[in-house]
This record gives structure tokens, C-alpha cells and sequence, in this order.
């Protein structure tokens, strides 16, 4: 790897980008890490567990990651060297020059664009998400996508600067999508369902990650049973598997700190939820 660390490409609901060096702490403490350990970071999202593997100096030949939703595609182009950086930055560079109309532009886009470039296309669409919420897609449509406004403060408003409509900004969001093409080819990025996992060939001396849908929280649109996917992991393989969740899974868990505002989309939340880190 070359140059600064790696960073996600953007937020995005039940991303891990503020506690993935807790948990990669974790994998190292409690394991024996050699040059051939291999990770599995499924329902990985934005790669925030691989971004902070890659930092550390795990070879991304050595990192599988596996989601069924656009992040599955867009972790798929990336580490089979297909990401069209062309493409990505020609929709990037005909985004609007008046960030007023980014989330009309962008809706228009939705609406004519088939996901032939779905792995390009997706983290721009992300970056401008109202609250974070995740973008999916549905019988070959883009779906679920919500686009926050350009909003400025009145006389009245707490917040004295305006909120721009894409986070991070488009500079930004290049320069974080570029590094992560040059850094992280050679990732065994799989668009699959979890359950496909158990066609995998685990080494015992392997680390296995899980960030599942959160238990009674916002609905997903990718939802599975945590709870079956542990036992039959057990009857399954025999190497050390980590599931994050905001509540504890069993006996061996670890709460996390969790820094920063107490959050929800509108910034109201009395508390931030809970990490935990469990291990099986």
C-alpha cells in the first residue's frame, strides 16, 4: 500500500468506520496472525473491517468479503480489477455546479440508469444518502433511494454553516474511491447471501467477521437469522468467528466505546446505541 490510509468510500447506516480499529485489535490480540491468516468480512458494507486490515498490512489477497447488497458489487469490481474509473468519474464530473440540484440530478439519474455500472454508480448514490440510509436495489431497478437537500441556515438555526448534499464531497469521494482501486485489488469480493458462506473452504486458523442487520432496529432490506447462522457456523467450521451486534450474543463479549454524537437521522437520540463485539 502506498501514500495515506485508506478510508470508506462514505457513511453509511451501520457502518463500522468508528470501531473497526477496536475490533481489529481484538483479531490481533486474541489471535496468532501470520502472513497466511486469511479473513472473512461478511455482510461487509462500506469494508471498514478490510480498510483497516489493508492500513495494517494484511494483504488484501488474503481478505474475502461478501455482501448481498450494491457494496457486494462494488467490493467485487475492486478486487477483480473490473472498478470502471472512467465511468466514475464522468458521472462524478457532471454533477451540477450548484449543489441546490444535486438531489434532482441524482434522482434523475435513478431513474434512467440500469445497474450495468451499478459498482461505480453505487457509492455516489451512497454519499448523497438522506441520513445514511442504505440505497438498495429491486427486480433490476435501484430502489430505496432518498437523496438529502442542500440546506442553509436561517436566522434562527443553531448550525451556522450550510450542510452540503454529498458527504464526503465529490474531491473527496474520488480521492478515497481511487486509493481504494489501487490498494485493495486482489480482495476476493463476492455479491452473494451469507449463507453461500458455508460452501467455503475455512481454515481453522482463519478469522471470521460477521456485521449482521442489528436486532430490533430499523428495518433492512437484507435480513437474516443471526442466531441460525451461529449454529450451524459451529457444526460448520472449527475457526474463531466475531459478530458484531448491539447486544451481547453469549457469555464471551465485549462491549465497545463507541465515541461521537448520540446520532439517529434526525440527530435526536438520547443515547447511541450499544457494541458489542461477540465471540464464538
Amino acid at each position: 500500500m502506498t501514500g495515506s490510509k485508506l478510508r470508506v468510500p462514505c457513511t453509511y447506516q451501520g457502518g463500522k468506520q468508528r470501531l473497526a480499529g477496536a475490533i481489529v485489535d481484538v483479531f490481533f490480540a486474541e489471535n496468532k496472525i501470520g502472513a497466511d491468516t486469511r479473513f472473512y468480512d461478511l455482510c461487509c458494507g462500506s469494508g471498514a473491517i478490510s480498510i483497516e486490515l489493508v492500513n495494517r498490512g494484511i494483504s488484501p489477497q488474503n481478505i474475502s468479503m461478501l455482501d448481498i447488497s450494491s457494496w457486494g458489487a462494488f467490493w467485487a469490481a475492486v478486487g477483480h480489477g473490473t472498478f470502471d474509473m472512467e465511468f466514475f468519474d464522468s458521472i462524478l464530473s457532471g454533477l451540477p455546479d450548484d449543489k441546490r440540484e444535486y438531489k434532482k440530478h441524482l434522482e434523475g439519474l435513478v431513474s434512467s440508469s440500469s445497474l450495468v455500472h451499478e459498482a461505480e454508480l453505487y457509492p455516489i448514490l451512497q454519499a448523497n444518502s438522506f441520513g445514511g440510509k442504505q440505497i438498495t436495489t429491486k427486480n433490476g431497478e435501484w430502489d430505496n433511494a432518498c437523496f438529502r437537500d442542500y440546506w442553509e441556515p436561517t436566522a434562527n438555526s443553531v448550525r451556522r454553516s450550510p450542510a452540503n448534499p454529498m458527504q464526503p464531497s465529490p474531491t473527496e469521494l474520488k480521492r478515497r474511491v481511487t486509493a481504494i482501486v489501487r490498494d485493495m485489488v486482489g480482495a476476493n469480493g463476492i455479491r452473494g447471501d451469507i449463507m453461500s458462506f458455508f460452501s467455503f473452504n475455512v481454515a481453522p486458523d482463519s478469522i471470521v467477521y460477521v456485521d449482521p442487520p442489528y436486532m430490533n432496529t430499523t428495518g433492512y432490506s437484507y435480513m437474516f437469522n443471526i442466531k441460525d447462522f451461529i449454529q450451524e457456523y459451529k457444526a460448520a467450521f472449527q475457526a474463531p468467528l466475531y459478530i458484531s451486534e448491539n447486544v451481547a450474543l453469549g457469555h464471551n463479549a465485549t462491549k465497545l466505546q463507541l465515541h461521537g454524537a448520540n446520532g439517529g437521522i434526525t440527530g435526536s437520540r438520547k443515547s447511541k446505541h450499544e457494541e458489542w463485539l461477540s465471540r464464538f
